[in-house]
Formats: structure tokens, C-alpha cells, sequence
């Protein structure tokens, strides 16, 4: 149809007083061809067409034809009940199912076994997708009373979605069951991810304890409530009922227990940190401490050999997971002892332009509060002996004590208190160092001895907190070629916002070629050795080239 006639047509589909013999031909004058509606506007005039077409063509080739040409506006059409149920065979062909279309067809009450269907073949990526749409604002729609997704609608949503986590459920230890070799970073698989059902879930308040115990689905609604709903908002009834999934016992035979039983373990402690109250239960008690004995014993977690190789986060890591699990006092013991082990950290004051007003807090001044929290949290435990605690305060850096009395939500009050009355030693007396300006650093007797306290603070320790005081010495003008040598190489030759390293290879390298040669080969160089070396160690070596 030509573009000049088109708007004829989409007028006469708006008019009621066409004659019912002429709609098959205005139907004919507004449907594309095989090359389409031609770009920019003819789809919107035939778009508005639309609601007075269907409203009166009756004919179901026709309808058919109308609906195939406008799958965009089918979950409006649905919605103003334009389309009714003898067209949905033919929505459902040209159209795929999705939230908003549901979500148009539950709008009337002819559809629900339709919806109801449709739900049931949805995957769990989809079904929220459903609510959201029953809920969407839309054009015109009134503001003073929200739309809100029909109870049967949500019912069939959440027990679709709680079907499917439960068949993953079953199948999770088949899924990682087996003969076939297990390599070195192997995770167990399958293990379900039900966030979007459980933000369903979590606008049914009225049906958890009905769902956690149920027969069927009793077990996934545990699992959901416990790592999807906020603890303040589960009554102490529904809390208990979901004891059963607090240990995931659906963990307990996995292969390479080594692995699978300390995740199972970390995710244990972190229910029972997102819900304190399960410490309380009576009937959560015996399961938690058996299983947490379990996953140390089957998983071999506090093996010697083991405990030595473990990353530093990973050591910490388990402190605070059997912190919050174990009723055993040679288990505590024995990782209180390899906390104590841990790298003692540093503290530097930096001020920052973001800084509030007060004191920097002790977690401000420490370059890691690892060794610090992991004790405060073994603390915690009841079933620790105390005096393991109390006897390395000696032993802490002083912004550790600090910290010990700083923050109530995380140290119990006995240590608190110990920390409080706790005499510093000698070395605990020494001042924290204080980045400074250069106007601060202009009123003092030497300078360069100020920033050589903040180098000698750092100087065991890697990571943003020392960048930071290196970058500080870089940047001050009272900076000497003495303490720019004991900065890191790579941060010198980094550094950009003064020619520090420029400087000083010009004088180095001069007209000599081969040395400059050496400077860009070893710059080139992916060495890792390269990122501990400093650049008084670095120019020594470009120095040392033959001439």
C-alpha cells in the first residue's frame, strides 16, 4: 500500500460507521507487505489502529492477521480485553511467553488456567519477572491506588519457583557424585541459586511456617528463608522450623571433603551471623555443634601441614566461622593459637579530605585488622578459654588495643575490659606515625626524620596501605634521594606528577647508550621479582652496566 494512502485507512479503522463488509479490506490496507511498515511512523499509525479494529472485527482470519502484525502490543490489547480467550491460540504462536504477558492475560479471570499453565513451563529466571509486571505502573493508570499482582497469581509463581529449587536440591549431591576425577579448584556445582524466588518468597510472610512445613517443599523454603529474608522480619516460629537446613545436610558426603566441607562450614557460619538467634535455639544447638566437629574432622581443616599453607584471609576466615559454630575448646584452641601466628600489622595515620571530625578510628590507622578481629571473634565463643585471649594483648600493636576498645558489636565485654586496664609495654607506647603536609613538615627540626619514621612503619607490609606513604614521601618537596631510594621501584618509575625517576636516570644513564638500553629492557620486563625491588636497588643495578 502506498505511504500517502495509509493514514486513509488507519482513519477509516477508527470510524464506527464503517460497514462490517468494508473491514476486511481496511484490515488489507493497513497489514505490511512482505517488505514491512516503512520506517519512522507508519507502525505507530497502525498501532493506534489497532483498539478500534479489534473491537470490531469479528472474523477470526482476520483477528489472526491483526495479531500477527502487532506481537508489541498483544499484553496491552490483553489488558484493555480486546483480546479475548478464542485469540489466544494465536498470541501464543506469534509472541513468546514472558512476565508481561502473563501478567495481561491474570488480569481476567477466564485466563487463570491458561496463567496457570504458562507458569508452570516458566524457568526461575522468569517468575519474578511475572509479579514485577502484575505490579508495573502503566500510562493513565491511577496513583492512588498501586496495582498489586492477584494472591492465586503469586501462589502459583512462588510454588513453581520453590518446585524447581527442589528438584535441583535433589539432584545436587548426584551432581557432584561420581568416579571422575576431581582437579585441583573443584567446587561442588548445582547447588541452587534461588535469590529471585526468595524475593517472591519474601512477600508471602503469611505462608513461611505453612511452607516450611511442608512434606515436599518444606526443605528449599528452609534453605530460602534462611539465606534470603532478613532475620529481624522471621518470627521465632518460622526460625526454628527452618533448623533442619541450618547445617545443609545435603553437604555432608560430598567428594574431596577438604574443599567441600570447609564451604560447607563458611556458609554454615554465615546463616548463623545473618540470624543470631539460632545460637539461642535449643533445637539448633546439638546439630550446629555436631556438624561444625563433622566439617572439622571429615574436612581435616586444623591439619598442621594444612594450617601452615592457608593464605592469611583464609586463616582468618575459619577463626571467625568456628568462632561462631564450635563448642569445642581444643578446636578453639588450636585456631587461636594460629590466629596469634598471624603477621603483626602496622599503623599509619593519613589524613584524608574525607575524614569527619574526631579521632581516626583504629580500623583507619591499621593496615589490616585480621590478627585483631579473628581474636575478638574466637573471644566471643563461650567454649574458648579466656586467658589464651588476654595473654597475647602484650603482644598486639597498640592501635590492636585500640581497636579492642573501640568497637562494642564485635568484642565481648570481658575483652573489652581486659583491654581497657591492659599496660601497654614498651614498645606498645610508641606513637603511631602521622602523615604530614609540607606545611606541617616546615615547623619541624628535621623532616627528613619524620618521613623516615613512616617508611620504617610500612616497611614490612605490601599493598595500597604502603603505596599510599610511599606516594606521600614522593610527593613532598622535602623528600631526599636518600628516602626516594627505599621506595619501590615501580612506584618511582610510576609516578608522574613530578620527574622523580626522570631525573634521576638522566644523571645515571647520561650519553651512554647501553645504559639506557638496560633502563628500557628492564622496564619491558615481567619479571615479578621487579615489584620488591626498590629504586635505589634498581638504579644501583642500571649503574652497574659496563660502559
Amino acid at each position: 500500500m502506498n505511504g500517502t494512502e495509509y493514514r486513509m485507512w488507519a482513519r477509516l479503522a477508527q470510524r464506527e460507521d464503517v460497514p462490517e463488509a468494508g473491514l476486511a479490506a481496511v484490515v488489507d490496507g493497513l497489514l505490511p507487505g512482505d517488505e514491512g511498515f516503512l520506517p519512522g511512523w507508519q507502525e505507530d499509525v497502525f498501532q493506534e489502529a489497532l483498539p478500534g479494529l479489534f473491537g470490531r472485527v469479528g472474523e477470526r482470519e482476520l483477528r489472526d492477521r491483526l495479531i500477527v502484525a502487532s506481537p508489541r502490543r498483544i499484553p496491552e490489547l490483553i489488558r484493555q480485553g480486546l483480546l479475548g480467550p478464542l485469540d489466544v491460540p494465536a498470541v501464543l504462536r506469534c509472541r513468546p511467553v514472558d512476565g508481561e504477558l502473563i501478567a495481561a492475560l491474570a488480569l481476567h479471570e477466564a485466563h487463570r488456567d491458561l496463567v496457570l499453565g504458562l507458569v508452570g513451563s516458566l524457568g526461575h529466571q522468569d517468575l519474578f519477572e511475572v509479579v514485577l509486571a502484575a505490579e508495573r505502573l502503566r500510562p493513565g493508570s491511577d496513583l492512588s491506588r498501586l496495582p498489586v499482582a492477584p494472591e492465586w497469581l503469586v501462589d502459583a509463581v512462588l510454588r513453581r519457583g520453590l518446585g524447581l529449587m527442589a528438584a535441583k536440591l535433589d539432584a545436587f549431591a548426584s551432581v557432584n557424585s561420581g568416579a571422575r576425577a576431581k582437579g585441583r579448584y573443584w567446587q561442588p556445582s548445582g547447588w541452587p541459586s534461588w535469590n529471585t524466588v526468595g524475593m517472591v518468597l519474601e512477600r508471602c510472610p503469611d505462608r513461611w511456617l505453612e511452607l516450611a512445613r511442608d512434606e515436599t517443599l518444606g526443605r528449599v523454603a528452609q534453605h530460602m528463608l534462611l539465606d534470603c529474608v532478613k532475620t529481624e522480619e522471621l518470627p521465632d516460629e518460622v526460625l526454628a522450623a527452618c533448623v533442619p537446613a541450618l547445617v545443609l545436610p545435603e553437604w555432608a558426603d560430598l567428594p574431596m571433603p577438604g574443599k567441600s566441607q570447609r564451604l560447607r562450614l563458611q556458609n554454615i557460619a554465615r546463616r548463623v551471623n545473618l540470624h543470631p538467634r539460632l545460637k539461642e535455639l535449643a533445637t539448633a544447638t546439638a546439630p550446629l555443634r555436631e556438624t561444625a566437629a563433622y566439617c572439622v574432622r571429615t574436612g581435616g581443616l586444623l591439619h598442621t601441614r594444612k594450617l601452615r599453607d592457608l593464605p592469611l584471609h583464609e586463616v582468618v576466615s575459619l577463626a571467625h566461622d568456628l568462632a561462631l559454630t564450635s563448642n569445642d575448646a581444643k578446636t578453639l584452641a588450636k585456631v587461636c593459637e594460629v590466629v596469634a601466628q598471624l603477621p603483626r600489622p602496622t599503623a599509619v595515620e593519613r589524613p584524608s579530605p574525607y575524614d569527619g571530625p574526631g579521632a581516626p578510628t583504629p580500623k583507619g590507622l591499621l593496615s589490616d585488622d585480621n590478627r585483631v578481629s579473628a581474636l575478638a571473634a574466637l573471644a566471643c565463643n563461650p567454649y574458648l578459654d579466656r586467658r589464651l585471649v588476654s595473654g597475647l594483648l602484650a603482644h598486639l600493636h597498640p592501635a590492636e588495643i585500640r581497636w579492642l576498645r573501640a568497637y562494642d558489636d564485635a568484642v565481648p565485654a570481658w575483652l573489652k575490659d581486659a583491654a581497657a586496664q591492659h599496660k601497654p609495654s614498651p614498645t606498645q607506647q610508641q606513637e603511631v606515625p602521622r602523615l604530614l603536609t609540607d606545611e606541617e613538615l616546615d615547623s619541624r627540626e628535621d623532616p627528613e626524620a619524620v618521613m623516615q619514621s613512616w617508611l620504617d612503619a610500612v616497611k614490612e607490609h605490601r599493598g595500597s596501605f604502603f603505596d599510599q606513604v610511599e606516594y606521600a614521601v614522593l610527593g613532598s618537596r622535602h623528600r631526599t634521594e636518600a628516602l626516594v631510594r627505599q621506595v619501590r621501584a615501580h612506584i618511582v618509575l610510576s609516578y608522574y606528577e613530578q620527574p622523580v625517576a626522570a631525573d634521576v636516570l638522566v644523571r645515571v644513564c647520561g650519553d651512554d647508550p647501553a645504559r639506557w638500553h638496560a633502563v628500557a629492557e628492564a622496564l619491558g620486563s615481567k619479571a615479578l621479582g621487579r615489584f620488591d625491588e626498590t629504586f635505589g636497588q634498581f638504579i644501583d643495578r642500571m649503574a652497574a652496566q659496563p660502559v
